[in-house]
């Protein structure tokens, strides 16, 4: 294996944060052994505002928080999609979504940029491992399989139903979704089979009703069911069992809905607090009472002191194995979660605040004190970083930048977008659109062509687009739009998204 000069490692060590101690084993040491390992743990569906590490007045996260004292956190990072395929897309190719196009649910990356992914780019010198609950994630995955070691199935470490997860067909996906669709749809492809499936299905569910309820079971999906406890311990393993340097994707599915806290939390947070009204968006024709969005956020809330939980058990596990002593450990999400202006969930239109800013906390080696960035931040900036991590040169192409701390700065004049643009074909213009533009303290907001569109009401002015401003330094909650009082400077804002849409929202070349 091809060996690297003293000049190489000294290089090396110094581009690293919190500098790796190399000096004793400069002559020794081959490129490999040298390079450290690098995990990436995304947790579905977790917004930055529903965390006590960030400021919320419920205890959601005590583990996070402890794993926190010795990381670098982030605390304005955004996804740049509102649901998974655009911000895993975004994040696992260092590209925003009006360029890699994954824009549609279960959508995919542009053929011609699949190529673009963090597995690719860090190349043969590491173990690659992929693994994700989230079957959209893993329609992404698949498309990165080549530059893949060890892609783990759907149901690893989880009571999944055993006809998909032990399928050893060429793409088990295909399977899955024929299988889903042929027996479970409400006018069956098989009337036997069908009828038969659905009996089986029941009995199964109402066997399992019990430990769900109780909280010692989880369930995502349909039928598929799976103990926190032990996909951790799982993916514990993996670690543990992988030769250095490794890079790790582990996608799990919590704290996404259906939120099932666990036993031990199913009592939490009996309290008197209650989060800011804030009312109906003009957008919305259908939406979920105040009261209703209180009760979901109360089990939301709930379910990310599980997943919290497990977190610090898996940190613990791995750390007492001594595989962080040379391992960066990445905590991040793929979008967040909404309990207001009538909306459950993250697949509205909607790109306020719960919808997109996301945790972020990279631990490095050795870290000994904590760091606390404020300047924005996205998704794409974890391409770039990791590759500086394992001593790769970003692509020129790559529309992240190196995040503070890691070789970046903080820049408070940096703007960084998410959108919501699932309704438009994945090859074509972005003619109905959501873009928020976050720079320094302000957050602007870009609707555009939602006239009579699924309901939406027949307000011209969505068709011709709407924005709103808010002071995100002053008003977190983004109750007061001051757009129209805060000219030139809105002006100036607005024409800096515009200008990005024309670029990138056109239908690519």
């Amino acid at each position: 294996m091809e060996k690297l000069t003293r000049r190489d490692v000294v290089k090396l060590a110094l581009s690293l944060p919190f500098g790796i101690a190399l000096s004793k084993t400069l002559s020794s040491l081959d490129t490999c052994s040298l390079l450290p390992s690098v995990i990436v743990v995304v947790l579905d569906a977790l917004t930055a505002g529903n965390m006590s590490l960030y400021g919320y007045p419920r205890k959601t996260t005590p583990n996070i928080e402890r794993f926190a004292q010795k990381a670098t956190v982030y605390h304005s990072h955004y996804s740049s999609g509102t649901f998974t395929s655009p911000g895993v897309a975004s994040l696992l190719t260092g590209m925003y979504p009006w360029t890699h196009r994954a824009i549609n649910v279960a959508g995919v990356v542009a053929k011609k940029y699949s190529g673009r992914n963090i597995f690719n780019l860090i190349g043969s010198s590491y173990k690659r491992i992929a693994f994700s609950q989230n079957i959209n994630t893993d329609i992404l995955l698949r498309q990165f399989n080549d530059a893949l070691d060890d892609h783990l199935p759907l149901g690893s470490f989880s009571e999944f139903d055993q006809y998909i997860s032990d399928s050893n067909e060429t793409d088990p996906l295909i399977k899955y979704r024929s299988f889903d669709g042929f027996l479970y749809a409400n006018r069956p492809g098989s009337l036997v089979f069908g009828a038969i499936n659905k009996y089986l299905e029941e009995y199964r569910a109402s066997r399992m009703q019990t430990e769900v309820a109780s909280g010692r079971l989880q369930n995502f999906e349909r039928d598929m069911f799976y103990k926190l406890g032990d996909v951790f311990k799982g993916l514990a393993l993996q670690v543990m069992n992988s030769p250095s340097p490794f890079l790790a994707y582990f996608h799990l599915y919590p704290p996404h809905e259906p939120y099932v806290p666990g036993v031990d939390f199913k009592d939490l947070f009996n309290d008197d607090w209650k989060p800011p009204r804030k009312k109906k968006h003009n957008l919305l024709v259908n939406s979920d009472s105040n009261d209703q969005l209180r009760q979901q956020r109360l089990l939301y809330d709930r379910f990310i002191a599980t997943v919290d939980s497990a977190f610090g058990r898996f940190i613990d596990e791995i750390a007492a194995a001594g595989k962080l002593d040379n391992t960066f450990v990445v905590l991040v999400s793929d979008h967040g979660q909404m309990f207001e202006r009538g909306v459950e969930g993250h697949l509205s239109p909607l790109v306020y605040d719960p919808a997109v800013h996301i945790p972020l906390i990279i631990s490095a080696p050795r870290q000994q004190a904590r760091q606390d960035v404020y300047s924005a931040t996205n998704n794409v900036d974890l391409l770039p970083t990791v590759l500086k991590i394992a001593a790769c040169d970003t692509p020129e192409w790559c529309e992240g930048e190196l995040l503070p701390g890691f070789g970046g700065k903080e820049d408070f004049a940096r703007s960084v977008f998410s959108m919501d643009a699932k309704e438009n074909a994945a090859n074509g213009k972005l003619t109905t659109v959501s873009i928020a533009m976050r720079k320094g303290k302000f957050k602007l907001i870009y609707y555009n062509g939602y006239t009579a569109y699924r309901g939406f009401p027949e307000d011209q002015s969505y068709n011709k687009g709407v924005f709103e401003l808010y002071d995100m330094e002053n008003d977190p909650d983004e109750l007061n739009d001051i757009f129209a009082d805060s000219k030139p400077m809105a002006v100036s804002l607005q024409e800096e998204l515009l200008d990005a849409y024309s670029v990138y929202g056109q239908k690519p070349k």
